[in-house]
C-alpha cells in the first residue's frame, strides 16, 4: 500500500487564511500532539480578511497550523480508519460582511510508531533531558506498524505532519477536495526486513 504526507496546497492563490484573536489562549501545540483536547468551546470564531483571500477550500490555512476542515472533508475523515476529535468552529470575515461557514479542527489522535529511519532523510540532534530528536526532510514508514490507519501521525516527536493512505487519497480525489497536496513517502513493509 502507498502512503502520503498531507500538506497545505501552497500553489493556489486567493485562498482564505484564518487568524485567531489575540485573546485566544489555547497553546499552539494543543491540536498537534495527538492528544484529546477537552477545553474546546463550540462557539469559537476565527476570522479572515476578504482582501487577502476569498476562496473557501476544504482545508483552510490558519495561523496555528491546525487541520481546519470543511464539512465535506470531515465526512471523508469520519469514513476511514482513524481516530479524530472534531472541534466545531465558525469561520467569518473580519469586516462584518456576514460571510461565515462552519468548519472543524480535526485533531488527529491516531499516533503510530511507524517511522522508518532507513527510508527517511533526516539528521539527529541530541538534546539534554530529552534524548535524540530527528529532524526529517523526507519520511519513510513501516507499513506493518501503521495499524491499518488511513489518517495518522507518527510518534517519536514527529506528530506535526499528517499521513494518509491510498484509500484516503482516492476518496479525496473522488470528492474533489481542495486545499491539500499529497506527497508519496517511502514505505518498507516490515520492521527489521
Amino acid at each position: 500500500m502507498k502512503y502520503y504526507k498531507l500538506s497545505m496546497d501552497m500553489n493556489r492563490e486567493n485562498d482564505i487564511i484564518c487568524h485567531f484573536d489575540d485573546k485566544f489562549t489555547i497553546p499552539q501545540n494543543a491540536l498537534i500532539m495527538g492528544k484529546y483536547f477537552n477545553q474546546w468551546d463550540d462557539k469559537t470564531v476565527i476570522r479572515f480578511s476578504i482582501e487577502k483571500g476569498s476562496v473557501w477550500t476544504d482545508y483552510l490555512a490558519n495561523d496555528k497550523g491546525w487541520f481546519l476542515v470543511s464539512e465535506k472533508l470531515k465526512k471523508i475523515l469520519e469514513s476511514v480508519d482513524t481516530d479524530i476529535q472534531f472541534l466545531k468552529v465558525t469561520v467569518e470575515e473580519y469586516n462584518g460582511l456576514r460571510l461565515s461557514r462552519k468548519y472543524y479542527f480535526a485533531n488527529v489522535l491516531r499516533v503510530v510508531d511507524a517511522l522508518c529511519l532507513e527510508k527517511s532523510k533526516y539528521f539527529e540532534t541530541e538534546i539534554s533531558g530529552i534524548g535524540t530528536v530527528y529532524t526529517v526532510s523526507k519520511y519513510g514508514i513501516y507499513s506493518d506498524k501503521t495499524e491499518n490507519s488511513d489518517v495518522f501521525k507518527l510518534g517519536n516527536r514527529q506528530q506535526v505532519p499528517l499521513f494518509v493512505s491510498e484509500k484516503f487519497k482516492s476518496l479525496m480525489e473522488e470528492e474533489s477536495i481542495t486545499g491539500i497536496t499529497l506527497t508519496e513517502i517511502a514505505v518498507q513493509k516490515r520492521a527489521g526486513t
